[in-house]
């Protein structure tokens, strides 16, 4: 009786299996920040600017990519990883608060506020699990065989 080699149908199932558990992992982390930001939402423009950039794709390098974040929000760094704001044209920054006043300083110091780091910290450990969820449901409902 010959063996039969199904090594290239089973890496297509294992490639798709990354894929599609990539793309669940990013949407997970999207979500989770759009849910547990540490900002109190006034404009919704970093909120919205949250999301899936790239969805995941095979590499030439035989790995899976996929890119989320914050895009096009131009202080979506700054609350992330915190910093220092400093006047560029002028010599000092202006501002108004909340309550009516003005302040004149010439620098803002930003605390870190990361919203998308904790994200990812809880969520790419379940990347495995599914990856293999995806992967042993293609295998059991195709009788092992695609």
């Amino acid at each position: 009786m010959p063996v039969k080699w199904y090594g290239r149908q089973v890496s297509e199932k294992m490639r798709k299996a990354q894929i599609l558990g990539v793309n669940a992992t990013m949407a997970a982390c999207v979500t989770g920040a759009k849910r547990n930001h540490p900002w109190k939402n006034r404009t919704g423009v970093l909120e919205g600017s949250i999301g899936i950039a790239e969805p995941a794709s095979a590499q030439s390098t035989g790995g899976v990519k996929g890119v989320w974040g914050s895009r096009d929000a131009v202080q979506a760094l700054i609350q992330e990883v915190g910093g220092v704001i400093r006047p560029v044209r002028k010599q000092a920054l202006k501002f108004q608060l909340e309550d009516g006043t003005f302040i004149v300083t010439k620098k803002v110091t930003i605390p870190a506020r990361p919203y998308l780091r904790p994200e990812a910290d809880k969520e790419y450990p379940k990347l495995t699990k599914r990856i293999r969820r995806v992967f042993e449901s293609s295998t059991a409902t195709t009788g092992g065989r695609r």
